[in-house]
């Protein structure tokens, strides 16, 4: 799940799909009750650690409404090859745990590509206790920046780094 509440799944194809995400909840906490076990939903998240502080931005796509997607791609590429070459220390590509983006299609921990529109990314500092994901918005023409930290004033002083790049 994002920061931005938009959460996609290997098993459903990659589609962002809350409903899909809700069955498979209520699904668990079926077997939690055919077990025997009489504990609420929130005890299937008890142990995720939350951020101390979260922020998200939109940052709108100045543009002709045809080049919008194009542009989005665009600056969302560029800010990713900043960071694998190195050109802001200590920052590096998140996997994001069983998939990751490569040249804008999700691929799994086997190396399989899915042909999906998948122009995002997520990256940490070497320090540990923040991370960026930046997107490109589905629905409107703007790339959608979520900023998560463990530390206090992580996130002001992300949103100053990303400002100054």
């Amino acid at each position: 799940m994002e920061t931005s509440r938009h959460g996609a799944v290997k098993e459903n194809h990659y589609l962002d799909d809350a409903a899909y995400i809700v069955v498979k909840i209520m699904i668990e906490m079926v077997r939690m009750r055919l077990a025997g076990s009489n504990e609420c939903i929130d005890s299937l998240i008890k142990d995720l650690e939350e951020p101390l502080e979260a922020l998200g931005l939109r940052m709108n796509i100045l543009s002709e409404p045809r080049d919008a997607i194009e542009k989005g791609i665009e600056a969302i590429a560029t800010f990713s090859q900043y960071i694998e070459e190195g050109k802001l220390k200590g920052w590096e590509l998140d996997s994001c745990g069983e998939c990751w983006v490569i040249e804008g299609c999700i691929v799994d921990s086997n190396d399989h590509q899915s042909a999906i529109d998948a122009h995002m990314y997520r990256v940490g500092n070497s320090m540990g206790g923040c991370t960026v994901h930046i997107r490109q918005s589905i629905h409107i023409p703007n790339i959608a920046l979520s900023m998560q930290s463990m530390l206090s004033g992580g996130c002001l002083f992300m949103t100053r780094l990303f400002r100054d790049l």
